[in-house]
């Protein structure tokens, strides 16, 4: 039985919907880990330079 136009139309806009949810998400996901790779390099140094001075 084949679908209407309308039925094929709302599966194509849901289907993009969700593409578009999934990239956003995976775009967070990677600003979120570049994040914290760049939070523990700034701990990392601020930590070195605090033993340097310490000493």
């Amino acid at each position: 039985m084949p679908k209407t136009l309308t039925d094929i139309r709302a599966d194509f806009q849901h289907l993009r919907r969700w593409r578009k949810s999934v990239e956003q998400a995976q775009s967070y996901t990677f600003k979120a880990v570049i994040t914290i790779i760049v939070s523990g390099f700034v701990g990392a140094v601020w930590l070195g330079v605090k033993a340097m001075l310490g000493k």
